[in-house]
């Protein structure tokens, strides 16, 4: 029986969809990548933006360059749903997911366990994943950046209680493994001007390397508070966000900023409603 497949949704919109053009843009962007020190590091996770890749590719290629050549079992990438409201947490029920450059496996035995670790919370949504970029952006550079041989386990978060990383720490506790590798898609802030963004996003970044997620949610609320043109939210990927920056303090993982830039530094003749983008590394 042939495998069942999600095809990409985004590519032409969000990166290009022929193969040997999106190949050297991704391997552009990771070969221009600033040079790190975390080479000898045991990376166990990154937080990345999920924006067109003229916008933001140079941002997340900061943080995939730190996983260049090394090998992982299974990628966990989440992140809040972008394109269709549910509730709960959406597993994606194809085998496979396809880019421009090839194919990757999902670990649906994994995808099972987390399903029957909490059925009244976990489910299966191949409509929630059809067409969200958030998670699809980020194989690409998955695929050029690490050793062939990994799968992935795609999880959406839709609309639940604010505490939902909780749980989802809890069930991913008993689950993951020492060769995994944690994602948390989200971009940063939405659309105040640039210099506005500039000041928040630095803050929002100091919480985050921080691990401290009751300063990143004050932060938020402080922030929205002060009526600041066009600010509607600080990250978009709040649950995978603070479920990774849960899970780096349970397991006492480090953190370090590796990048930050804003639409407006793409496109400096729109810098009155931006869209801010950074990038960390968590490591032991």
């Amino acid at each position: 029986m042939e495998p069942t497949i999600r095809y990409p949704a985004v590519a032409e919109s969000f990166y290009p969809f022929d193969s040997a053009e999106l190949e050297a843009l991704v391997a552009g962007l990771l070969k221009n990548a600033p040079a790190d020190d975390l080479e000898n590091r045991n990376i166990k996770a990154i937080m990345v933006p999920h924006a067109g890749y003229e916008f933001s590719g140079s941002v997340a290629a900061a943080a995939y360059g730190t996983l260049r050549h090394r090998s992982f079992q299974t990628v966990v990438i989440m992140g809040n749903a972008h394109a269709y409201r549910f509730d709960g947490i959406a597993l994606d029920g194809h085998e496979i997911w396809e880019s421009p450059l090839g194919r990757v496996p999902v670990n649906t035995a994994l995808a099972k366990k987390l399903c029957e670790g909490c059925p009244e919370l976990v489910m299966y949504s191949n409509t929630a994943h059809y067409s969200d970029h958030i998670l699809e952006v980020q194989l690409p550079f998955l695929q050029l950046s690490l050793k062939p041989g990994f799968t992935i386990l795609p999880l959406l978060f839709g609309e639940n209680p604010p505490d939902i990383y909780h749980t989802a720490v809890k069930l991913l506790l008993e689950l993951l493994r020492p060769d995994d590798l944690i994602i948390a898609s989200t971009d940063l802030s939405h659309y105040p001007p640039w210099n506005d963004a500039s000041v928040i996003d630095r803050e929002t970044i100091h919480c985050i390397v921080r691990k401290n997620i009751g300063e990143l949610e004050r932060h938020a609320r402080e922030t929205l508070g002060k009526g600041i043109p066009h600010e509607v939210t600080l990250f978009c990927g709040p649950d995978g966000l603070k479920t990774l920056l849960q899970l780096a303090v349970h397991f006492g993982w480090k953190a370090k900023e590796l990048s930050y830039a804003n639409s407006g530094d793409m496109l400096p003749a729109d810098r009155e409603a931006v869209v801010g983008y950074g990038a960390v590394a968590f490591y032991k």
